[in-house]
C-alpha cells in the first residue's frame, strides 16, 4: 500500500475495477450483522481508508444491482507483514441483497467492483484523530485505525461510536485492540453513556484535531451543528464525513447517489448549490460542504 491518507483516483492506472473474489469467511458478529471476508488481493492492495466496493449479492441477475459497502478492514492470511490477501466488509441485513450476501458461503465466487470513491485525508500523526461512528457507519473505521497505527504507534486516536442499544455498537473491541481510546453512547443507555454519539464529541473539540465521521444523515445533521457551533467559538479543525447514500452503480453512471453541496465545491451554480454524485465526488466530503438542510433524513 502507498502512504496512508494519500489521495487515489477512482479508476486505477490499469483501468481494471471488476474482479472475481472468493468468500473466505462469513460470520454473524452481532444480531443481523455479518463480517464478510473476501480473498481479492488486487483490490486489497489498492484500497485506501474510506473507499468502498460494489458486491454482487449472488450469482445470476436477481437482485440485478450490486450493493455498496465500505471496506471495513484488510485481511492478512499470509501474516501481518505480508501483502493483504483480501478485504473485509461489515454488512447489516436490511433487504433482499444484504440477506443474499449474508447467506454467502466460503469458497463461493463473488463479483467485486473497486476500490471506488475518494479516501479520507488522514492528516499528520501529530493531530488528535477523532473517529465518529453511528450504527453500521462504524464500518470504515477498522481500516482507518489500521492505517493510522501502521504510520504511528503514538498518535492519539479516539473512537466515538453510537448505536440504538448494546447490540448495535460495532468495532469497539477492534479499535480498542489497536490502541485507540473508545467511548460509547447508546440511545437506551444499555452500553456506555445514554445519549447520542455527537454528545461525546463536544468536549473533545479543540484547535487542530481532525474528525472523520460515518453514519446516517440525522447524525450528520447533528454533527454539522456541533461543528458550526465550535467554529463559531473560534476553534479551527478539519471534519470529513463519508456519506451513506444509496449507490446503484458505484462509478457515476446512474446518478442515484447525488448529494447537494455548496457552490464553493467545483463550478459555481446559480442557485448557490448543486447536486454531485457521491460515488465519484465522494463519498468523503468536508462536513461544511454539504447542504444538510436539503438532504434527505434517511439513506
Amino acid at each position: 500500500m502507498s502512504a496512508p491518507g494519500t489521495t487515489t483516483d477512482v479508476c486505477p492506472s490499469n483501468g481494471v475495477l471488476a474482479h472475481a473474489g472468493t468468500v473466505v469467511a462469513n460470520e454473524e458478529v452481532a444480531p443481523g450483522c455479518f463480517r464478510l471476508e473476501i480473498a481479492c488481493p488486487e483490490v486489497a492492495a489498492r484500497t485506501r481508508p474510506g473507499q468502498f466496493v460494489m458486491l454482487r449479492a449472488r450469482e445470476g441477475m436477481d437482485p440485478f444491482l450490486s450493493r455498496a459497502f465500505s471496506v471495513c478492514d484488510l485481511a492478512f492470511r499470509d501474516g501481518p507483514k505480508a501483502p493483504p490477501t483480501g478485504i473485509v466488509v461489515l454488512l447489516l441485513v436490511v433487504g433482499v441483497g444484504t440477506r443474499a450476501l449474508a447467506e454467502r458461503r466460503p469458497g463461493e465466487t463473488i463479483g467485486v467492483l473497486g476500490p471506488l470513491g475518494k479516501a479520507y485525508d488522514l492528516g499528520d500523526p501529530g493531530q488528535h484523530m477523532i473517529l465518529v461512528a453511528g450504527g453500521i457507519g462504524a464500518a470504515p473505521f477498522a481500516v482507518v485505525g489500521r492505517a493510522l497505527r501502521a504510520r504511528s504507534a503514538a498518535q492519539r486516536v479516539t473512537y466515538l461510536v453510537g448505536g440504538r442499544d448494546r447490540g448495535h455498537v460495532y468495532l469497539a473491541d477492534e479499535l480498542r485492540a489497536l490502541g485507540c481510546e473508545v467511548q460509547i453512547a447508546t440511545d437506551d443507555g444499555s452500553l456506555g453513556r445514554r445519549g447520542y454519539v455527537t454528545d461525546l464529541l463536544v468536549p473533545l473539540l479543540e484547535d487542530g484535531v481532525r474528525v472523520l465521521a460515518c453514519g446516517p444523515n440525522p447524525m450528520f445533521k447533528a454533527l454539522a451543528r456541533v461543528v458550526a457551533d465550535a467554529r463559531a467559538r473560534g476553534l479551527r479543525f478539519v471534519c470529513e464525513v463519508s456519506t451513506e447514500e444509496t449507490m446503484p452503480c458505484g462509478f457515476g453512471a446512474c446518478a442515484g447517489c447525488v448529494v447537494p453541496v455548496t457552490a464553493t465545491v467545483g463550478p459555481t451554480a446559480p442557485e448557490g448549490w448543486k447536486w454531485v454524485k457521491s460515488c465519484v465526488e465522494g463519498p468523503v466530503f468536508p462536513v461544511e460542504s454539504i447542504r444538510w438542510d436539503l438532504i434527505r433524513s434517511t439513506h
